[in-house]
């Protein structure tokens, strides 16, 4: 009984202290990490689980992403001249639908497994800093975590708020864009900037790396849903 409380308590003071230093200091926090100063902090693997346990369990319970219809409009139907083409839009429908519900359900997770992707560009854009690819990974993993549980509590409520309405958009590039701005601010001392011209370097790759990963998913988005035949469809739509 007391080892099982000196647990219980040593790890909540733990990841208090993580929770603290993520929110006013990320750079010295993840440094600190990744240079093996990690004693008086929650261990990151188990806060990273505690996070995605936490992140979703709130959008399973509030629902803040918009449910996708699969029926396709019928005034486009009414459009389309020939079978061929009306079957190839009712099939660009389900398929679309399909992969934002996918999307939408696995979005915690997918800003995790882009953590790799966004390591990968820092590390190509900073290497002569002195930082290794695992090295940034683990810090970027670490800020993803902390920021995806603070999405789940300030914007997941607004976004089910305002579900199916125009502002769900601008609400989500906001939150976005703002995730930038903390990457930027946990990542300059990990390499080592003191300026804000650094700062602004790092947001810029940042910038960078999202608008490649963001053409690469509009490609496989294409690639999928239109299977070769979206000229004939988009001319209706």
């Amino acid at each position: 009984i007391r080892d099982f409380l000196q647990f219980i308590f040593h790890a909540e003071k733990g990841i208090l202290n993580l929770l603290k230093g993520l929110a006013t200091r990320p750079g010295h926090v993840v440094t600190e990490f990744v240079e093996g100063k990690r004693r008086k902090y929650f261990n990151p693997f188990s806060f990273l689980a505690v996070c995605v346990a936490f992140m979703v369990l709130m959008n399973s319970w509030i629902k803040p992403y918009e449910a996708v219809s699969s029926e396709p409009k019928q005034y486009v139907l009414e459009r389309i001249p020939d079978e061929k083409t009306k079957n190839l839009y009712q099939l660009t429908v389900k398929r679309g639908a399909e992969l934002q519900g996918f999307f939408n359900r696995n979005m915690n997770f997918g800003t995790l497994i882009t953590a790799p992707f966004f390591a990968f560009f820092l590390w190509l854009f900073f290497k002569r800093r002195g930082r290794n690819f695992a090295e940034i990974a683990v810090a970027f993993i670490l800020l993803t975590a902390f920021i995806s549980a603070i999405n789940s509590i300030l914007v997941s409520p607004w976004l089910a708020l305002f579900r199916g309405k125009d502002i769900h958009g601008y609400l989500s590039m906001a939150a976005i864009s703002l995730e930038s701005f903390y990457y930027a601010w946990g990542l300059k001392k990990i390499f080592g900037y003191k300026t804000s011209g650094g700062y602004f370097r790092i947001l810029s790759v940042l910038w960078l790396a999202g608008l490649a990963g963001w053409v690469l998913i509009l490609v496989f988005y294409y690639i999928y849903v239109y299977h070769g035949g979206g000229s004939a469809v988009f001319q209706y739509l």
